[in-house]
């Protein structure tokens, strides 16, 4: 249980921060619950009704026991804010008027010590019995003749309330029940400069002291080791309003859950009703504020102080000085998805590697002032089999300094400059923009290039799971993944040119990390440079450097000539990647007519073009460690991608200042 005694332990640091109090998603208070209201009423303290309104799909917070927190179709009253057919006296309609049991348990809270005035407003104004007619009068609800309510909207002035409800089927019919509209009230009293009832903490104090007198049996709690009051069931709407799973369940006397190991619940599982409700309000606040959904599943990370962390699964807490505009043109796929691709250039004089690094220190920095090295980090991973069932199926206890050590490992080895799609707003426009960010793809990228757009719900989970080790535990990267996103990035015929430019570079970092110094294999690890390394001489990276200028040599030529359509090397880069000797003196023959075409052009910068290709390949070719070694057809690895991107990269650069084209070209031929 220890990451439920860290969740008791983050509600006691963060309940009743200010700080926290005017966030969206509130931290709620003990025997409360967050519930979508329909209409608000309003009366004075003497239980008057003065107007009401209708408020839409609005969350707000409300006291609940716990069997109303956990009801699904048996009857169990909240405290104060309920569905119409439990709050209206004279209501009529589909639903069972269930006024008896709001009305009890209300009055036994105004009668007990622990009473608040605007509770006993409302308990005299629903004792009247108008609530139902009241709405009626205003509009909100609409009736029939016979005084029963609606359960189909009319042709002409249908209320708005008919938009929001849920529809249900009743003898093959289609229906909407308005006593299914939740009340929420607002007490205006001379004085009191809170009237709404869901921002009043005085009353949230005076109900969650009022119920907690009313629990009786008392044992010792398996989290808090204290002699405490039990709960009897554990809340629910964990990841989302409207979640039935729980992650604590222990009252199925029928179906075993317990039986053949204890005889009562209570010795499976003996939680305090308080330490329950504040570790699943915490965790509830947690997946809210910053947890990482992927449909069922759910991944949360936070600091136990409250205090903000940078998110394992996300790269936003990254600065964005590392984004620049893409620097190859020509992306049609991009433009046909309203994408405006930038043309201005980056400037790589600078080692990529070197600027992301002081970029990536300056970001952790800002969060280590925070917290303290030895403060407690958790990481907790939610899944569910079956719709009431929730399972734990990751969790981590960090340092502090651990966990921005991993962080930065994480970001460090598997760093890459990544095609990204971001929202610009100009002039009130808002445009896609394709830009490059150096940072380690996220486990949804790296899901994305692996197994493309066939992978299911199941299968993005599971890759997340194996994923979280790395990230966290600074664990090897599984090998099957990587396998899979270079074969997708080597077929490249088979996606389109973003989609293909985007697991391109996905596939570069993660082959990059993989061979870093997390490798099992002591023999395998190597450090790859992010920008191009022309020490490099093995035959992979070779190989991948002359397909990159054979490529940029043709599409040179093409771009001179106004013509577009697909080089030879991009044709075939999965036959090069196969067998690329055989491949490659294909493609010699095919470029060229290119090369001969740019030798005699016009243009100046088109024969400096052709000449530097020739030249570059020709060097290229002689850094090869043998001639059997160029003349091998075995297939290559992944390091062939990172020579083809280093060198496209490269040969795309910003031209360094003063220098310009030679004044004489030379042979090309």
């Amino acid at each position: 249980m220890s990451w439920f005694q860290k969740l008791h332990a983050t509600y006691e640091h963060c309940a009743g921060n200010p700080r926290f109090a005017a966030e969206e998603f509130p931290l709620l208070p003990v025997s409360h619950i967050s519930q979508q209201v329909h209409i608000m009423v309003v009366i004075n303290g003497e239980g008057e009704f003065l107007r009401a309104e209708f408020l839409g799909k609005k969350q707000v917070t409300i006291p609940s026991t716990e069997d109303s927190a956990g009801r699904t179709s048996g009857p169990a009253a909240h405290p104060l804010a309920d569905k119409l057919h439990y709050c209206a006296r004279d209501y009529a309609g589909g639903k069972e008027n269930r006024f008896a049991l709001y009305e009890e348990g209300l009055a036994r809270w105004c009668a007990s010590d622990q009473a608040h005035p605007k509770a006993r407003a409302v308990l005299d104004y629903v004792r009247k019995g108008t609530l139902m007619h009241d709405l009626v009068a205003a509009g909100i609800l609409q009736a029939g003749p016979d005084g029963e309510l609606l359960t189909e909207a009319p042709e002409e002035h249908a209320s708005p309330l008919f938009k929001v409800l849920t529809p249900k089927k009743i003898d093959g019919k289609t229906v909407k029940e308005q006593g299914d509209a939740l009340i929420c009230w607002r007490v205006e009293i001379l004085g009191d400069p809170e009237a709404d009832i869901w921002k009043d903490a005085t009353l949230h104090r005076a109900w969650s002291a009022y119920y907690a007198g009313q629990m009786q049996e008392k044992n010792v709690c398996m989290v808090s080791g204290d002699i405490l009051p039990l709960a009897g069931q554990h809340p629910r709407n964990i990841r989302h309003p409207g979640d039935g799973a729980k992650i604590v369940s222990s009252n199925d006397e029928s179906g075993f859950t317990f039986r053949g190991k204890f005889n009562e619940a209570p010795e499976a599982c003996s939680i305090g009703y308080e330490v329950s409700q504040m570790a699943h309000n915490a965790l509830r606040w947690l997946i809210a504020r910053q947890g990482c959904r992927n449909g069922d599943q759910t991944v949360v990370a936070w600091a136990v102080k409250g205090e903000d962390i940078p998110d394992p699964l996300d790269d936003n807490w990254l600065p964005e000085e590392d984004e620049f505009p893409d620097d190859e043109q020509s992306l049609p796929e991009a433009r046909e998805d309203n994408a405006l691709v930038l043309t201005e250039l980056p400037d790589h004089t600078r080692d990529v590697g070197a600027s992301f690094a002081e970029q990536l220190q300056r970001a952790l920095k800002g969060y280590e002032a925070a917290l303290n090295p030895t403060d407690d980090i958790v990481l907790l991973g939610l899944d569910s089999a079956t719709p009431g069932r929730l399972s734990v199926t990751f969790y981590r206890e960090l340092f502090w300094s651990e966990y921005l050590g991993r962080l930065k490992s994480w970001q460090n080895d598997f760093a890459w400059p990544l095609l990204r799609s971001i929202v610009r707003e100009q002039d009130g426009k808002r445009s896609n923009s394709i830009v490059r960010r150096i940072c380690a793809p996220r486990p949804d990228e790296i899901c994305f290039a692996a197994y493309g757009g066939r992978a299911d719900e199941k299968l993005k989970r599971a890759t997340v799971e194996r994923l979280l080790p790395c990230i966290v535990d600074a664990a090897p990267l599984p090998r099957d993944l990587l396998e899979n996103t270079v074969r997708r990035a080597c077929n490249r015929a088979g996606m389109g040119r973003l989609e293909w430019r985007r697991v391109l570079g996905i596939a570069c970092g993660i082959y990059r990390g993989y061979y870093s110094g997390r490798n099992p294999k002591p023999e395998e690890r190597r450090n790859y440079s992010m920008a191009l390394d022309e020490t490099i001489t093995s035959r992979d990276y070779l190989y991948g450097r002359l397909l990159a200028v054979a490529e940029y040599a043709e599409h040179s030529a093409l771009e001179s000539a106004d013509e577009k359509r697909p080089t030879n090397a991009e044709r075939l880069m999965q036959r090069f990647a196969d067998h690329p000797c055989s491949t490659w003196l294909i493609l010699e023959k095919q470029i060229g007519p290119y090369m001969r075409r740019m030798q005699v052009a016009n243009d100046k910068k088109i024969r400096w073009t052709c000449l530097r290709s020739k030249k570059l390949m020709q060097r290229i070719c002689d850094l090869f460690a043998s001639p059997e070694d160029f003349a091998s057809d075995a297939r290559l690895s992944g390091e062939f991608l990172l020579g083809y991107h280093c060198q496209m990269t490269d040969l795309y650069k910003k031209q360094p200042s003063g220098e310009t084209p030679p004044a004489e070209e030379g042979e090309c031929s």
